[in-house]
């Protein structure tokens, strides 16, 4: 199937635009970043002069309007050749649906424009110590005095935040209802802790920062007070087809490269090609990208016509990252076998595709409380599947054996 089916004309010119973008600068980039482990400040304004950060965004705040779609497609292609590049464009849209989602215009207009130029970075700050998916043990603080909002506790991983221009963060007030705020920086209140050292994404620094009576005014409250529970997770179900998307890049040139490979490489007289055994690998392979390929981009449509928000709307959502996740890994796992030894060594980029694929199985929701989440929606709702029909030939069964018996 051709990759550009069910793109409109207008994706299909950006996918092109992104692929020679990546061809030419990122991917060339790529080792260096991993190695040098420090945020690429070169490829994130060469994606702001390409108008990459306006992709995601409506023509009425100065964005392309190609939707979440078209960021999907080009965070697919960025991650063919760098990972870390790629998940720049994902932080860029994370640290901006918390304030569409909230519909507060006021923030809209003072962040979002500047997002689209490059002016201004968000970083998310949501994970502590003790909490991270289970958002109820969260204890960082917030108290207001005099129109402004003190936060104190201590958050972690947080991607991107050493470059960041302001945070999205989280906090409870004193009755114990979470609410959701944007905290300009540098704020004095505000401390930097660590750098954590992940095994991937090299290129995009995870921070901890200790919040000591931080302090924003009360107009950077993100929606009302208590509905910060609801923003995190709608935001993060958002973001899902994004790092699906990621996935499948990552999947894709793990695909590439082994088709490339084994068409080259000469093995016992004949080309690793004509082995049975790799040719049962690429087509797995690509049975899996294909079929990521459709979840992530119906997730995306899905986002962009506002289907996001309920627990059946995230179900599908999920869906797409938790096998994304899963078809990146085993991908970089099969084209490092097709290419032997040398698909392990720290010199080759399967050995950073790998590292790479393997954060996505944790981020934005470990695979099991995805899949958990889906297991609800599926138990609540039945998710259009209805009920069981080998049950009522079951019962038939029981009648006409009754009726035997007789």
């Amino acid at each position: 199937m051709d990759i550009n089916t069910n793109l409109n004309e207008e994706h299909k010119i950006l996918r092109q635009t992104v692929r020679d973008v990546v061809k030419q600068y990122v991917a060339p980039r790529a080792y260096e970043i991993d190695q040098d482990r420090e945020y690429p400040e070169d490829i994130f304004n060469l994606f702001s002069d390409k108008g990459f950060f306006s992709i995601l965004f409506p023509k009425t705040l100065g964005g392309s309007d190609l939707g979440t779609l078209g960021l999907t497609v080009a965070v697919e292609e960025i991650a063919r050749g760098c990972a870390s590049s790629a998940q720049i464009l994902i932080l860029s849209a994370l640290t901006t649906w918390p304030l569409r989602i909230a519909n507060n215009q006021n923030l809209i207009n003072a962040i979002i424009p500047g997002v689209i130029n490059g002016s201004l970075r968000g970083a998310f700050a949501l994970t502590e110590p003790n909490a991270s998916s289970d958002l109820s043990t969260m204890v960082t603080k917030a108290k207001i005095k005099d129109g402004t909002y003190y936060i104190s506790g201590e958050k972690d991983f947080v991607s991107g935040s050493t470059v960041a221009d302001y945070f999205i963060s989280f906090a409870k007030n004193e009755k114990g209802a979470m609410s959701a705020f944007l905290i300009n920086l540098p704020n004095p209140g505000i401390i930097f802790l660590r750098r954590d050292e992940g095994m991937g994404i090299k290129g995009i620094p995870h921070c901890d920062w200790s919040f000591d009576n931080a302090t924003t005014p009360e107009e950077n409250l993100i929606g009302n007070e208590g509905e910060g529970s609801n923003i995190a997770r709608i935001s993060m179900n958002a973001i899902q087809p994004l790092l699906a998307a990621r996935g499948l890049g990552s999947a894709e040139e793990s695909l590439a490269f082994s088709r490339n490979y084994s068409l080259e490489r000469k093995i016992y007289g004949d080309t690793l090609s004509e082995l049975q055994a790799i040719q049962l690998y690429l087509a797995e392979m690509a049975v899996n990208v294909s079929a990521t390929r459709e979840l992530t981009y119906n997730a995306s449509k899905m986002v962009d016509n506002n289907q996001f928000t309920t627990e059946e709307d995230a179900a599908y959502l999920n869906i797409a990252k938790i096998f994304s996740a899963k078809t990146a890994i085993n991908s970089a796992d099969k084209a490092m076998q097709i290419s032997g030894g040398h698909g392990y060594m720290e010199v080759h980029p399967l050995e950073r595709i790998y590292r790479d694929a393997r954060h996505l199985r944790l981020y934005m929701g470990t695979d099991e409380v995805l899949k958990i989440r889906v297991a609800k929606s599926l138990l609540e709702t039945g998710m259009g599947i209805g009920s069981s029909v080998s049950r009522q030939s079951t019962e038939e069964r029981t009648k006409r054996e009754l009726r035997d018996d007789k």
